[in-house]
């Protein structure tokens, strides 16, 4: 059974990435799924497009690369997250963008894998993050596959059920949600076999949760465990390139706090 790592919101951090990518090398993957955000904030955005177009097996389409075909969404961004939109779209050629819009908005493989980048829960007003229980037990009555993947946080969390069924009433005390704090290199979750699990790799270029290392998960088919690793990687050099090509320092900056 193939073991599937899990990458979401590189931001245009080429640094991490191409450190995850020699982590998964290491781990003897058998392919790369990508939840998409591979631009936005940082300095390389195309060239982190790029990676991800050789090295991964299937990918989506985030609120960032939404942005590239569309910028007028970006009006109610913060200044900082406009600047990194802006940058990405004149560092794009055509053909980049063509394959920017010609990546799904989610991916399904039978009845194993759903891949979305924020929720599997519809919403007309954009994207929307699945954070807690709560939005967990809603997701729930969303999709029938096994596995849900999701990004959007750049915070891991992953949440399981032995509900094996959409159509099943779920409440907050049918749901466990597993502490994702990684003290060392990586922590590993077992997954229910007869149930279904949702969960965040977190963020290869971007972590939130207080951890600057590169965040991704392998998830074993095999072992039926989730493989939540941290990566270290070069923060100073991100901060450079950031600086370099005219980014507000805060972008990398942020990197080193985890935040």
């Amino acid at each position: 059974m193939p073991r599937l790592a899990i990458i979401s919101d590189i931001h245009g951090n080429r640094v991490a990435r191409e450190q995850v990518l020699r982590d998964c090398e290491v781990r003897n993957v058998d392919a790369i799924f990508c939840l998409g955000d591979i631009v936005g904030y940082g300095p390389e955005p195309a060239e982190c497009l790029a990676l991800v177009r050789a090295n991964c097996r299937l990918s989506i389409r985030g609120n960032h690369e939404d942005a590239l075909l569309h910028p007028e969404v970006t009006k109610t961004w913060n200044p900082v997250a406009r600047a990194g939109s802006a940058f990405a779209r004149r560092t794009m050629s055509p053909d980049s963008l063509a394959f920017v819009g010609s990546l799904p908005s989610s991916f399904a493989i039978s009845e194993t894998l759903l891949g979305v980048h924020d929720s599997p829960v519809p919403t007309e007003d954009g994207m929307t993050y699945l954070r807690t229980k709560q939005d967990a037990a809603e997701a729930f009555g969303w999709f029938g596959e096994r596995f849900c993947l999701v990004g959007h946080t750049h915070v891991p969390s992953c949440f399981t059920t032995t509900a094996k069924s959409a159509r099943d009433s779920i409440g907050l005390d049918d749901i466990e949600e597993h502490d994702m704090h990684v003290h060392d290199r990586a922590m590993v979750v077992e997954l229910p076999k007869s149930g279904r699990s949702i969960f965040n790799p977190g963020s290869v270029g971007q972590p939130r949760d207080r951890d600057p290392r590169a965040s991704y998960a392998v998830l074993d088919l095999g072992r039926n465990v989730l493989e939540l690793q941290r990566v270290e990687y070069n923060v100073a050099e991100v901060l450079r390139r950031s600086v370099a090509v005219g980014l507000p320092p805060i972008v990398g900056e942020r990197l080193a706090m985890g935040a």
